[in-house]
């Protein structure tokens, strides 16, 4: 019996055309009746069940390449990982041989827009959070995405909010590339702006967020990214163009970042020395 498997396995492919040529045979001098019935007895038992067989398999290799693929995330993932950890460790160890201590601390105040500045130009909003939630002069306002503002009028439950896209406003701004620093200026509320040498090596696609410098902002949220550099108008300074990442048509909810701002301090600073009349 077990020769007759084996020869059998040996031979599949003469006996697999013999037996498709059998049933070929069959079926055509067959009546149509009897054509039917054989043609839903196979593919009841012959071609549904390979089809489920391949169907499956075909499943099994695409789950194995999916975690073939996983694994070399989770490992790169890891890597990455160990990696910050290493330089996290690192920075925190240097930062305790120099003393350094963060100057910025603050927590997030969730608010909601209230109203807008009905001039078309939309220089300001109102938000849900004033004095009782203890807001206060020039505290910085974010969304998800940046910058949207600072604090400037508080009243009991309400509060006044500047617009970065104000033309009056000014921030400081860093590349977090390249480390140049600049102010963002905008003339008209849409196309935003940065003054920077020329041989600063800006590319379209940096990224620039707050310096830190001014007293308001802390360093290091998005302000926007750099669409187009414009070297055109002044040969010793470039335009580098900047659209911002906060959709200012879309304001609803935001964060109030409650922390002590610096002009306090620069204002004690000033109160305290002493001019002479000469």
């Amino acid at each position: 019996m077990y020769w007759i498997f084996h020869f059998i396995v040996a031979h599949r492919r003469v006996f697999s055309l013999l037996l498709t040529s059998l049933v070929s045979l069959l079926l055509i001098t067959a009546p149509p009746v009897k054509q039917a019935a054989v043609l839903r007895f196979l593919s009841m038992t012959v071609f549904f069940p390979l089809q489920a067989v391949t169907s499956r398999t075909m499943k099994i290799r695409n789950i194995f390449a999916e975690n073939r693929r996983l694994k070399r995330e989770v490992i790169r993932l890891s890597t990455t990982v160990a990696q910050l950890k290493d330089e996290s460790y690192e920075n925190k160890r240097l930062r305790d041989m120099l003393n350094f201590t963060p100057k910025f601390t603050y927590d997030f105040l969730p608010v909601r827009v209230i109203a807008y500045d009905p001039s078309p130009a939309q220089k300001s909003i109102v938000v849900s959070a004033g004095e009782k939630e203890r807001v206060t002069m020039w505290m910085p306002v974010v969304d998800e995405s940046g910058v949207v503002g600072k604090v400037v009028q508080v009243m009991h439950h309400i509060s006044l909010v500047q617009l970065l896209k104000d033309p009056s406003n000014r921030t400081g701004v860093l590349f977090r590339r390249t480390g140049a620093i600049g102010i963002l200026e905008t003339e008209n509320g849409r196309d935003f702006f940065v003054r920077c040498r020329d041989h600063e090596p800006i590319e379209i696609g940096d990224t620039a967020v707050t310096s830190g410098l001014g007293g308001i902002y802390p360093r290091g949220l998005t302000v926007g990214i750099v669409r187009r550099i414009d070297t055109i108008r002044d040969p010793l300074f470039k335009r580098v163009m900047l659209a911002l990442t906060v959709n200012f048509d879309h304001l609803e909810e935001l964060f109030v970042l409650r922390m002590s701002s610096q002009w306090g301090a620069f204002r004690t600073e000033l109160d305290s020395i002493e001019f002479s009349d000469d």
